[in-house]
């Protein structure tokens, strides 16, 4: 252990040194080394000196270190100084100063390693094993986690990158996904890598219905989904997609009417049968559901980081899930939990389907607008896209009993595409969704007001 400090006291110092007589060479370690992975304290001091002059746009040198630590920190100057010069006189080169930053993060990660270790072997008991294993898990991402950070960009690369893309047969280097609806795709233009898509809509429209359709549709391709399912149990989420495949209603389904003995045999075979032959159909797609309530992001995280060919997470729903951070109010919470979906997006490079509540209101065939999002403003603001649906109409049968429904679907905000509506019959006894050749005319409904203009 003694052998391991000194090694790293001596990249550390190293570090300093090289920044301190040449502060060019800042830039090639200020990017993957962070204040915290250094062990010794005065010197991570000095580290966070060097950060902020460099954040202010200062020079950088011996004299400029020394009254940045000692002016922010209550330490004795001549300390520090002894510090400075020692660090000055023992870095054996500079242009070696990336391997000392290595060094220093690889100590990093073996000390963090030992600490979960010990976490495990002496704080493990049965009342608190599950808590232990997940804030285990959590501090191994953490360490797993690349510590690669996207630097600036000729935009002469960017362009021959993309242009390769065009006259080429591979597809995009993005993570991209469709929904399987064809209108829908011509406006949204795909769902990419780093995308936090809202799929936003009142009770009873058929939100649940619709993800887990668009799910099937991506698991088709061969791309693994990801389905979390917060307010339904995975068989309900499953019933969804078994209705539509085998055409057999929700109600028999659910009140298991083939096994009914009152009706005719032949009848009940025959159900049987098809219900049959579509689980075999769904049992080998790559769609995994967890229904556990009341998630966090770093639950999911931790459920996804090692998934191969993930292609789509979708999450049921917004307003159901936990923060991770303390917050004074519902809005901040669900407005933090926004940015942390947008960020393991991008951390993970998958697109993220999530579903959200809207305001109720006294006109459920009203065309809902972003502002009618439940619990914080900052969804908006969060996500790439933004897709609202609600009841244009309900179409009754001969009996006056409810047949279908005709769904919008209005990709409302797109930072990458079109926007506009798309409509649909939805079936929800038998959960099908089918887009209509008919065209949204929202001048033909009474007492509406459009909130694009």
């Amino acid at each position: 252990m003694e052998i391991e400090l000194e090694a790293a006291k001596t990249a550390e110092m190293s570090v300093i040194g090289a920044i301190i007589i040449d502060s060019k060479s800042l830039a090639s370690v200020i990017d993957e080394l962070k204040p915290e992975y250094f062990y010794f304290e005065q010197l991570k001091v000095c580290y966070e000196a060097v950060l902020r002059l460099s954040g202010k746009g200062n020079p950088i040198d011996f004299v400029t270190v020394l009254n940045e630590a000692t002016t922010h920190e209550n330490l004795i100057e001549t300390d520090i100084k002894k510090l400075l010069l020692m660090c000055a006189e023992s870095v054996p080169s500079i242009s070696n100063i990336s391997q000392y930053s290595k060094i220093i993060i690889n100590s990093y990660k073996a000390r963090k390693l030992k600490e979960i270790g010990a976490k495990i072997a002496f704080e493990t008991t049965p009342d608190c094993a599950e808590e232990v294993t997940a804030e285990a898990m959590t501090g191994l991402y953490e360490i797993m986690k690349s510590q690669k950070v996207r630097k600036l960009e000729p935009v002469g690369e960017v362009g021959l990158r993309l242009f390769e893309t065009y006259i080429s047969n591979k597809p995009p280097p993005e993570n991209r996904c469709d929904t399987g609806f064809k209108r829908v795709d011509e406006k949204l233009k795909g769902m990419t890598a780093g995308n936090l898509i809202i799929l936003a809509a009142r009770p009873k429209i058929g939100k649940t219905a619709f993800a887990a359709t668009i799910a099937e549709n991506v698991a088709r391709t061969g791309k693994t989904v990801c389905f979390f399912s917060q307010e339904m149990e995975s068989a309900e989420v499953y019933e969804r997609i078994l209705a539509k495949n085998s055409n057999i209603p929700m109600d028999t389904l659910i009140d298991q009417k083939f096994k009914d003995k009152t009706r005719p045999e032949s009848a009940r075979t025959s159900e049987l049968l098809t219900i049959s032959k579509a689980i075999d159909d769904i049992y080998n797609l790559p769609l995994k559901i967890n229904d556990t309530p009341s998630l966090t992001v770093n639950d999911i995280r931790l459920e996804c980081r090692m998934i191969e060919n993930l292609g789509l997470i979708v999450i049921d729903y917004l307003q159901l899930m936990r923060g991770n951070k303390n917050c004074e109010n519902r809005n901040q919470e669900v407005g933090s939990i926004c940015r942390d979906l947008k960020c393991l997006a991008g951390e993970l490079q998958v697109p993220i389907l999530c579903l959200s509540q809207l305001n109720r209101v006294s006109d459920e065939n009203k065309r809902p607008s972003p502002t009618d999002l439940r619990d914080s403003g900052e969804i908006e603001q969060s996500c790439n896209k933004l897709i609202l649906m609600w009841c244009v109409e309900k179409n009754l049968n001969e009996r006056g009993n409810l047949k279908s429904k005709t769904v919008g679907v209005d990709v409302a905000l797109n930072r990458r595409g079109n926007t506009g509506v798309t409509l649909f019959n939805f079936n929800g006894n038998y959960m099908k969704f089918t887009e209509l050749d008919r065209v949204y005319d929202e001048k033909q409904e009474e007492n509406k007001t459009n909130w694009r203009k």
